[in-house]
C-alpha cells in the first residue's frame, strides 16, 4: 500500500516537472499555513485537487490546488462571499472563486494571505467533529469515482 505522499507523486506524473514541482511547493507552503486541517487529494476529471479543510468532504475545503496540464489555480469555495478589495478572485458563479498562480510568491502576498484566512476562518465552524490532530496536517487520498 502506498503512503499518501506516494500517492501524490503517482497522480501528478502526468504532469510536467515543472507543474509536478510548483504544486508540491505550493503544497509545502499550504499545508504550513492552513494547519491544523486535513488535506484531501485526489483527481478529477480534467485535473488534480489538493483541497484544505476540516473533514473529508471536497466541498467542506476552505482552499484547493487545482493542478492543471499547464497552470495551477488556487480554488475558493466560498470565494464568492469573501472580500477581495484588490480584485484578485476570478470567476462568476454563485459560490466558487479562484486565484491564478504562476509562482509561489503569488500566494505570499499580504492580500492573498488575508482572503487565505478569512476563508479558512468561514470555515472553523466545521472543525467540531473532524477528529484531526491539532498540530499537523493530516493527508487523505480520494480515488476517482468509476462511472
Amino acid at each position: 500500500m502506498k503512503s499518501p505522499e506516494e500517492e501524490i507523486e503517482t497522480f501528478l506524473r502526468p504532469y510536467s516537472p515543472e507543474i509536478r514541482a510548483f504544486a508540491q511547493e505550493l503544497r509545502t507552503y499550504l499545508k504550513q499555513e492552513t494547519r491544523p486541517s486535513i488535506e484531501l487529494a485526489g483527481p478529477s476529471a480534467q485535473s488534480f485537487n489538493i483541497g484544505y479543510g476540516f473533514t473529508t468532504t471536497a466541498w467542506d475545503c476552505f482552499c484547493a490546488i487545482i493542478v492543471y496540464r499547464k497552470h495551477i489555480n488556487i480554488s475558493l469555495p466560498s470565494g464568492a462571499s469573501l472580500p477581495d478589495p484588490d480584485g484578485l478572485l476570478h470567476g462568476t458563479g454563485s459560490r466558487i472563486r479562484h486565484l491564478k498562480i504562476k509562482e509561489l510568491k503569488d500566494v505570499q502576498t499580504p492580500a492573498v494571505r488575508k482572503i487565505l484566512k478569512e476563508a479558512r476562518k468561514k470555515a472553523l465552524f466545521l472543525a467540531k467533529d473532524a477528529g484531526f490532530e491539532e498540530d499537523g496536517v493530516q493527508t487523505v487520498i480520494r480515488k476517482r469515482r468509476k462511472k
